[in-house]
């Protein structure tokens, strides 16, 4: 991978502020490659709305979601009100947003292949489709909630006993099984195709486990409660699916994307475990190139992302306790992806051009505010449901609405908080979202800073201490950073919005192979 071969790596580091990049100088490329010439960091305006499905797209495409089609991390079709709410929960059935198939726009992708270069793609949105035919090697990964367990024992004579569940992850059936050794004090747990050893009460150990689709990840730990009952804990579980002849299955046991230990303790209120973790996603890169010898390859690293929706409202808004242990955290995660892309860039070689950028920023969030209750309340939700991102929510109604009955709904919503605001289509078009699409349902709703859509039934409005991304690109806290190393890579000016990022990737890989 060192040779004097030329390539390009795109990496994004998700939701990567670029004030703490510049204050830290993270992942300047220049310690692993001193001499690889490179920029300093800018920022990179985002779209709207400003949260990842979306940005990425505007970064492969060129274009805004009036474009490339892709209207928020969440949207529907022509799907009926009742099968919305039915699929909305299962998170293979609402990750078409992340998919190739869904762009409405050509792509990097497709430029790459006309010039006859070949491309992969690790945890990079639209790079990839359940449904296509030819697809580039790549892969891409979900993740289902931690759970805490306690099954019964059955003795097996000679001091063992045994136990067996059947557990649920987007879709798969998993059958795991304990047995517990009490002549060896030892408890072995995993399913048929792999299982791991640990003792009673010991630190978890991580189950790879091949699935239809690809794998699954989760790390484990047994408590033995009584001689009849074992508590088994789970944690945040990542499933992988692979593309195009990747096979996501880790090579080495034990090494697969999901987190040991729950992550980001100075919020105590979650149970989540990184998924997938930073080190898993650079082993992956560098497994890629190796075994697929790709000339560009996409990779994207989502943990800085997650650490600041856990603990960016701690950091900013919490407590002087709190404030130092969050704002060290958010540090640590950082310094955990910038340290892999070093040795990703160290393994790469210097004669490869290299693009980071983040997608997005990030600000706090202290109101949630869920508009399928309003409807609930209104007598409408049999026939109509929100869905949609963090500020912009779309509704997806069986019918057209009256317009009496929508003047009724829009005085619901904005009681509900007087931010809220239904978009009309010029509007939709200022703000760059398709106008007419079937995408955006009967109504585009928005909402203030500081505040989020959530689409459960539950509380209409709920008071939280929390951060998302999603609000108007205007706003210099949804800006995310962009900055590259290479030869080429330093000569074109940084483009000033994300929608600019394609067409300094080709710039680049136009003049790189020409030698300038």
């Amino acid at each position: 991978m060192s040779g004097r071969r030329r390539r390009m790596i795109v990496i994004c580091v998700d939701g990567g502020l670029p004030g703490i990049i510049r204050e830290h100088d993270f992942f300047d490329l220049t310690r692993a490659l001193p001499a690889v010439p490179g920029t300093a960091v800018h920022e990179l305006r985002s779209i709207f709305p400003s949260s990842t499905a979306p940005s990425h797209a505007s970064f492969l495409t060129g274009t805004h979601p009036e474009g490339h089609g892709i209207v928020g991390n969440r949207f529907w079709e022509r799907e009926s009100a009742a099968e919305i709410r039915q699929r909305a929960d299962d998170p293979l059935s609402a990750f078409h947003p992340y998919e190739e198939d869904s762009l409405t726009a050509p792509s990097l992708l497709d430029w790459f292949a006309r010039q006859g270069a070949s491309a992969a793609a690790v945890h990079f949105p639209q790079t990839f489709s359940r449904g296509a035919r030819q697809a580039i090697p790549s892969c891409y990964s979900l993740y289902a909630p931690a759970r805490d367990l306690v099954v019964p024992l059955a003795p097996g004579g000679d001091g063992t006993a045994d136990a067996r569940v059947t557990l649920s992850y987007l879709g798969h059936e998993l059958p795991l099984y304990v047995h517990l050794d009490q002549r060896t004090d030892t408890i072995t747990v995993g399913s048929d195709r792999e299982n791991a050893v640990l003792a009673d009460g010991s630190r978890p150990v991580r189950l790879d486990i091949p699935v239809t689709s690809g794998a699954v990840s989760v790390a484990a730990s047994c408590t033995l409660l009584d001689p009849g009952r074992i508590r088994v804990r789970l944690g945040t579980a990542v499933i992988t699916m692979g593309f195009g002849g990747l096979d996501p299955v880790p090579l080495r046991g034990g090494d697969g994307p999901a987190s040991l230990h729950v992550e980001y303790t100075a919020n105590p209120h979650h149970t989540f475990h990184e998924a997938p973790r930073a080190e898993w996603v650079e082993q992956t890169a560098l497994d890629v190139l190796e075994k697929h010898d790709p000339d560009v390859l996409f990779v994207r690293f989502n943990q800085a992302d997650h650490a600041q929706e856990f603990l960016y409202w701690h950091a900013v808004r919490g407590s002087a306790r709190e404030r130092d242990p969050a704002w060290q955290q958010i540090l640590d995660v950082y310094a955990r992806i910038d340290a892999c892309v070093g040795r990703l860039a160290e393994a790469v070689g210097e004669h490869a051009e290299f693009l980071l950028f983040s997608d997005h920023g990030i600000d706090y969030v202290e109101t949630h505010l869920r508009p399928n209750h309003v409807l609930a309340d209104l007598g409408l939700a049999d026939r109509m449901v929100f869905q949609g991102d963090s500020n912009c929510a779309y509704l997806y109604a069986d019918a057209p609405l009256p317009a009496a009955e929508e003047e009724r709904l829009g005085r619901a919503l904005r009681a509900l908080d007087p931010s809220v605001g239904l978009l009309t289509p010029p509007e939709r078009k200022r703000l760059k979202l398709p106008v007419s699409s079937p995408r955006v349902g009967r109504l585009t709703v928005t909402c203030g800073r500081h505040i989020e859509f959530q689409y459960g039934d539950v509380a209409a409005r709920e008071s939280v201490a929390s951060a998302s991304h999603g609000y108007l690109p205007s706003d210099p806290a949804m800006s995310g950073f962009y900055r590259s190393f290479g030869r080429t890579a330093v000569q074109p000016a940084p483009p000033g919005d994300i929608t600019g990022a394609a067409a300094v990737v080709r710039w680049i890989w136009r003049h790189a192979a020409q030698g300038r």
